[in-house]
């Protein structure tokens, strides 16, 4: 939530509460509609939280009162194998990323998955081989907070190493294979959600 953590984590199954508060999370006990609404203010007003910890016992309905407060998008993108193992990786805005778009307007989840890769790495020949992983990032944008909801798909590429083409107008700089393990450097320059995505994926 704008870039911090956020965790929903069943109220049977958390950690005792009583425990010193830290400084850097946040816990919250099935908060009302109100206190999430009010939620990204209190971040903003508060930039030494780095995590958000929200115990509920009704765990479906809290997230979609979470839900309730933002402009939902969706996006698609995947996690891209060619034939020798290596994975997809692009360089954005200066941090490494995977390859993943916006739907756009009638468009499949899977359709727009494949089209953003191709789009943003100039490489084809792409194809889904698994169901989705779900990660979700929330933002701020000309003063409207918006929940994006991203659904990662594995996939393989038919090639080798093949050489892409950044895209250039979405602040793409670079398009690599890299074999796992990755670099440390790799991996220390990235989001930590797609640490996550590629746990789940790979």
């Amino acid at each position: 939530m704008l870039n911090r953590k956020v965790k929903f984590r069943p109220l049977d199954n958390a950690m005792p509460l009583d425990r010193p508060a830290q400084e850097h999370i946040l816990d919250m006990v099935n908060p009302t509609e109100r206190m999430l609404r009010d939620l990204p203010t209190l971040l903003k007003r508060s930039p030494q939280l780095k995590e958000v910890r929200i115990h509920c016992t009704e765990l479906q309905e809290v997230w979609m009162m979470f839900c309730a407060g933002y402009k939902e998008l969706a996006a698609a993108g995947g996690v891209v194998k060619d034939l020798e193992g290596r994975v997809l990786w692009i360089q954005r805005n200066g941090k490494w990323d995977l390859p993943k778009g916006k739907l756009e307007e009638g468009e499949r989840l899977e359709e727009a998955a494949v089209r953003e890769v191709e789009e943003e790495t100039g490489i084809s020949k792409v194809r889904i081989t698994g169901e989705s992983f779900s990660t979700f990032h929330t933002y701020e944008a000309e003063g409207i907070v918006h929940l994006k909801t991203t659904f990662w798909y594995p996939m393989t590429h038919d090639g080798r190493s093949t050489p892409g083409v950044p895209q250039a107008i979405e602040g793409i700089t670079e398009v690599t294979w890299l074999l796992p393990p990755f670099p440390a450097q790799t991996l220390n320059n990235t989001f930590g959600s797609i640490q996550q995505v590629l746990d789940a994926l790979l």
